[in-house]
C-alpha cells in the first residue's frame, strides 16, 4: 500500500527532472514550429517525423542540400489554469516559501476542478536523406515525457490541508487523545495532531471525483519515408509512413470518475520503488546516467501516416494520423483498486514546490492500495491532423493546423487544437515565427520564435517560447523553452 501522493511526488519529480510539469502541446516540438503554431504543412526533413511523414517527399528551399542532421533539439513547457504567472515565479520557483495555513486552505480552492499541463520532448538524434527522384528517408531517436493533473474540488482539499481538510471530522493527537475537527485550531493544538478520521467514510473514488492524474515517458526510435507520387506544374500529391519502435520507461494513469476510481502504473526500476513495502527506497533519485540510458518496463510499435500535396507550387495542403499503435507495459505492473477513505496523517503540502514539497507530503500515510496486476497493453495517444498553407515567394509562408485527439489515453491532448502563424524571412540569415494557438484545455496563446541561418541553410539555431502573453498578464501561464543548435545541412 502507498499513498496517492506518494505516487504524484514520482510525477513530480519527473517533470521536475524535465524541468517543468507535463502535458501534450499538438506536435510542435520542433524549435522551428513552436513559434509559429502550425506545423502541418511546414516542416521537412527529419522535422516532420511525428507530423506529416509526406512532407519527407517534398522539395527542399534550400536547393542542392541533400542531407539534414541534428543533435539535441528540446522543447520544454508547463502550464497551469490555477496559477498566476507571479505564483510560478515567486512561489513554485521559491524553495523557500511556506504556506501559511490561509493559504493552504486558498490553494485548495484555486486547485479545485484545476490543474497544470506540461511536456518534455527531446530528440537526441535526426538524419534524413533527400533525393527528387527517390523520396526523403528520415530517422529520429526522441523522448517524450508528459504529465497532467486535474484536481477534483476534494482531492484539492486533501492536497494541501491534509488531514485539516473537513472531510475529516476527528482528528487524533499525540497524545491518543481524540479531538472534533474545528476551525481557527491554535497552532500549539494543531502541533499535537498526528492524524485524521473520517467516522463516515466514503470510497476514495467519490471522495476525490474529477481527478485525473496521468504520466507517460517512452523512447521513440522512427524510421519514416515519403515521396511523391503524382509531380507535374499544377500539382504534387506525395505519401508517406513512419514506422517506430518504442520503449516505455513509465506510464501512470488515474482517474476518479462517477464516482470511480481506477489507476494502473508500470514505472521503471530507475525510480527506485521498493514495491515489497510500496514505497521510494530511501535516497532515490534519476541521475543523468539513468535518464540517458533508462532500463524500460514495456515495448511497442507505432505508425504515422501522412498525405501531403502542393498546387501550382503554392497552396499546401496536408492530413496526417499519428501515433497508431500500443505499448505492452510488462514491467512492476500495478493496479489501485478504490476503497473507503478512512484516515490520513499527511499535513497537507507546505508550498508549491514540487520536488521537496510533494515528496515530503508523499512520506505519510496511505490513500491508494496498490496490488500487483498482469502485464498490460496501452493504446499510444493518437492524434489526426489537418493543415493548409501558403508560400508567399521565397520570404514568406503562412498555414493553418487542426490537430485532433482521437483517444482519450494518458498524455492525449484534452480537446481539438486549432493554430495559425508563419514564417518571415526578411533577410536569408533570419527567420521571425509568430502564430495564434487555441484549445487543448488552454487559454489562447501567441506563440514566437527567431531562426538563424548561415551558409545558404548549412546551419541552423533558434529558441521559441509557446506563449508571448504570459510575459505580460498574469492568469493562465505557459513557461516554455524551445531550443536548437545543432542543425545542419549538406
Amino acid at each position: 500500500m502507498t499513498g496517492l501522493r506518494r505516487w504524484i511526488g514520482a510525477l513530480g519529480l519527473l517533470a521536475a527532472m524535465v524541468g517543468e510539469r507535463v502535458h501534450a502541446q499538438a506536435g510542435l516540438n520542433a524549435f522551428s514550429s513552436t513559434g509559429r503554431a502550425a506545423a502541418t504543412t511546414f516542416v521537412t526533413d527529419y522535422q516532420a517525423i511525428g507530423i506529416n511523414p509526406a512532407n519527407l517527399g517534398w522539395k527542399w528551399r534550400h536547393q542542392g542540400k541533400h542531407v539534414a542532421f541534428g543533435l539535441l533539439e528540446g522543447t520544454y513547457s508547463v502550464h497551469s489554469d490555477a496559477l498566476t504567472r507571479d505564483d510560478m515565479y515567486h512561489r513554485v520557483l521559491n524553495a523557500d516559501f511556506k504556506f501559511t495555513e490561509a493559504e493552504q486552505e486558498e490553494a485548495g480552492r484555486i486547485f479545485a476542478n484545476a490543474g497544470a499541463m506540461a511536456n518534455a520532448d527531446l530528440m537526441a538524434l535526426g538524419f534524413c536523406y533527400a533525393n527528387e527522384k527517390a523520396g526523403g528517408f528520415a530517422f529520429q531517436v526522441r523522448d517524450r515525457v508528459q504529465v497532467s493533473t486535474r484536481l477534483g474540488p476534494r482531492m484539492a482539499q486533501i492536497l494541501f490541508e491534509g488531514y485539516r481538510a473537513d472531510y475529516f471530522d476527528l482528528l487524533v493527537l499525540a497524545t491518543g487523545d481524540t479531538i472534533a475537527n474545528y476551525a481557527n485550531m491554535s497552532p500549539d493544538s494543531l502541533a499535537m495532531v498526528i492524524l485524521g478520521v473520517a467516522t463516515q467514510p466514503q470510497l476514495i473514488g467519490r471522495v476525490v471525483n474529477g481527478t485525473k492524474i496521468g504520466l507517460t515517458w517512452y523512447r521513440e526510435m522512427n524510421f519514416s519515408y515519403g515521396r511523391h507520387l503524382v509531380r507535374n506544374e499544377a500539382i504534387e500529391l506525395d505519401l508517406g509512413i513512419g514506422l517506430k519502435y518504442l520503449q516505455g520507461v513509465g506510464i501512470m494513469d488515474i482517474r476518479a470518475e462517477n464516482d470511480r476510481l481506477t489507476g494502473f502504473s508500470s514505472l521503471s526500476p530507475d525510480f527506485q520503488i521498493d514495491y515489497q513495502n510500496a514505497e521510494w527506497m530511501p535516497g532515490a533519485q534519476l541521475t543523468g546516467g539513468m535518464i540517458a540510458f533508462p532500463k524500460t518496463v514495456g515495448q511497442g510499435f507505432g505508425v504515422d501516416v501522412g498525405l501531403a500535396m502542393l498546387i501550382q507550387e503554392s497552396w499546401k495542403v496536408g492530413v496526417a494520423v499519428t501515433d497508431l499503435g500500443a505499448i505492452h507495459w510488462k514491467g512492476n505492473v500495478y493496479e489501485a483498486s478504490d476503497g473507503n477513505l478512512v484516515e490520513l496523517a499527511a499535513t497537507g503540502l507546505e508550498n508549491f514546490d514540487i520536488i521537496t514539497g510533494l515528496e515530503d507530503f508523499a512520506t505519510n500515510s496511505g490513500v491508494l492500495k496498490w496490488e500487483r496486476a498482469q502485464d498490460k497493453r496501452i493504446p499510444l495517444a493518437s492524434t489526426a491532423r489537418i493543415g493548409a498553407g501558403k508560400l508567399l515567394g521565397e520570404w514568406a509562408e503562412v498555414g493553418v493546423d487542426m490537430v485532433l485527439p482521437l483517444n482519450d489515453e494518458a498524455g492525449n491532448l484534452e480537446s481539438p487544437v486549432v493554430g495559425a502563424g508563419g514564417d518571415v524571412r526578411p533577410v536569408r540569415w533570419f527567420q521571425l515565427s509568430a502564430g495564434l494557438l487555441a484549445g487543448g484545455g488552454m487559454s489562447l496563446k501567441f506563440p514566437v520564435g527567431i531562426t538563424f541561418i548561415a551558409g545558404n541553410g548549412i546551419w541552423e539555431a533558434g529558441f521559441a517560447s509557446r506563449d508571448l502573453i504570459t510575459f505580460f498578464t498574469q492568469t493562465n501561464p505557459t513557461l516554455s523553452l524551445s531550443m536548437g543548435f545543432l542543425r545542419f545541412r549538406f
